[in-house]
């Protein structure tokens, strides 16, 4: 019972944060602020948007088998730095796509569709707002930016924006070609200590992060320790279960991750209610 009811609150969650933000959003279809991938119904039915597996019964929200269903273990992240994601359009129907956990752990993230002859608006206007300090995180970008972050250049009243370009590495290196509005916007690179763990889909080099596992690099970086590790645990247990459903292999029920999530959403219930 208590796990349903958990189920059901991120749902509210999520319907109530597009209820809120889409007000707020423009007709212009450059301006989406909440991911398309956390509504229902998107990559159902077949068509252009349809990807591989889409006509499997899946969890409208995490997008996996209703058994792997990784909602209950959803964590609320309240970070400091700000995600602002310009997402490819094929990323909108792929399951393996790591993006959405962010826009599902950490309130404040925002995605912005990317269309060539459509450039967000609402993504140039904050690329300018005094407000923030954003960065573009590109793969051949200064190195130095990164190892500044433990420095917190934005401080005293600027607040961390990283930029992240998601699709493949073909898709986010047209994006970042085509985009004259990211231009002007300081551009970071990682050089990851160890390859990525994100075996579902090939990574062309041992540098290449899938987006998750960037903001957690990112956080990790910005001393925001408990938020990269909180990530990553819900990472791992996504990773784990899409690898299931794609082989049909059997759930594992004790990984240490699944007990680190549930002790840390039982700590915020607990303070928030305190």
């Amino acid at each position: 019972m208590k796990q349903r009811t958990k189920i059901e609150q991120i749902r509210l969650n999520i319907k109530q944060r597009l209820f809120e933000e889409e007000k707020s959003v423009p007709a212009d279809a450059g301006n989406l602020l909440i991911s398309p991938c956390l509504k229902p119904g998107l990559y159902g039915g077949p068509g252009k948007m349809a990807a591989r597996g889409y006509k499997l019964l899946r969890c409208s929200a995490c997008y996996l088998p209703p058994d792997g269903c990784i909602c209950p273990f959803t964590p609320t992240l309240h970070t400091q730095a700000q995600f602002w994601l310009l997402i490819h359009p094929d990323e909108y129907a792929k399951p393996t796509n790591t993006a959405r956990l962010i826009g599902a752990s950490i309130p404040h993230t925002r995605f912005f569709p990317w269309h060539r002859t459509a450039p967000p608006t609402e993504l140039i206007a904050l690329l300018t707002d005094r407000r923030f300090m954003p960065y573009l995180l590109v793969p051949h970008g200064d190195a130095t930016l990164f190892a500044r972050l433990r420095e917190r250049p934005w401080l005293p009243d600027r607040v961390p924006a990283f930029v992240l370009l998601d699709g493949t590495w073909s898709q986010a290196s047209k994006i970042c070609n085509r985009s004259p509005y990211l231009q002007g916007t300081p551009r970071m690179s990682i050089q990851p200590g160890t390859p990525s763990a994100y075996t579902l889909r090939r990574q062309r080099c041992a540098q290449h992060l899938s987006t998750v596992e960037v903001a957690i690099a990112l956080l990790e970086q910005s001393e925001d320790a408990t938020a990269s590790s909180v990530l990553h645990a819900y990472f791992r247990v996504f990773a784990e279960r899409s690898m299931a459903a794609r082989h049909g292999h059997a759930l594992k029920k004790h990984l240490p991750e699944i007990g680190q999530l549930l002790a840390y959403n039982s700590h915020n219930l607990k303070r928030g209610a305190d």
